[in-house]
């Protein structure tokens, strides 16, 4: 008889995206692991046979979302042969399609802004993620300023600004949809940012 094919992956993300939607429509704080189990069509005990709890199940979906985007920056960062104001018009279009994981659930977002403010793994796992997207960024940056494709300036700095512009447009977007919307906005401000930093023509 075959070995029975490993499906914990598979079932793994059947879970997170029946958890995505629970906590879309009830909040995280009111959904139920009976009410994941039922979206996942699994039963309580198998859904508690790969995640102990909610929490475990959110800390499972912001790691999804941030080792997607950072998987993404690092392959394209890693592309020497391109121009670097290319590459970074990547790392904007991947962040992007990365936040769109989320798309679905916008109330979520509010509870997940909420819980980074506070002590505890979802806050830890943001600020692991940030700090490293900000040494990725800077690495970028300080190579187009060597090769001269981008104009001198702080490469730690411009990594921030280049951050900021983007988690500010997110958190907008997440507060008020109706007022500014995320994709019609998110690529002209990539541009803005890398013809800011593009040198001066003769």
């Amino acid at each position: 008889m075959p070995p029975r094919p490993d499906v914990s992956a598979e079932r793994k993300n059947q879970i997170l995206e029946a958890a995505l939607r629970v906590f879309a429509r009830r909040g995280f704080y009111k959904a139920r692991m009976d009410d994941i189990a039922e979206e996942a069509h699994l039963s309580k005990g198998a859904l508690y046979w790969y995640f102990r709890g909610k929490d475990a199940i959110l800390q499972a979906l912001v790691d999804k979302m941030f080792t997607l985007m950072m998987r993404d920056m690092l392959h394209t960062a890693a592309d020497h042969d391109r121009p670097v104001p290319e590459r970074l018009r990547q790392v904007a279009r991947s962040a992007e399609e990365s936040v769109g994981f989320f798309e679905a659930a916008m109330p979520f977002m509010h509870e997940i802004y909420a819980l980074a403010t506070r002590p505890g793994p979802v806050r830890t796992t943001m600020q692991g993620y940030y700090r490293r997207y900000k040494a990725v960024l800077a690495d970028l940056l300080a190579e187009g300023m060597a090769r001269g494709e981008l104009r001198s300036h702080d490469p730690a700095m411009m990594a921030v600004a280049f951050i900021v512009q983007f988690e500010g447009l997110l958190l907008l977007w997440v507060v008020s949809p109706e007022d500014f919307d995320l994709h019609a906005h998110w690529q002209p401000m990539a541009e803005f940012f890398i013809q800011s930093l593009l040198p001066e023509m003769p």
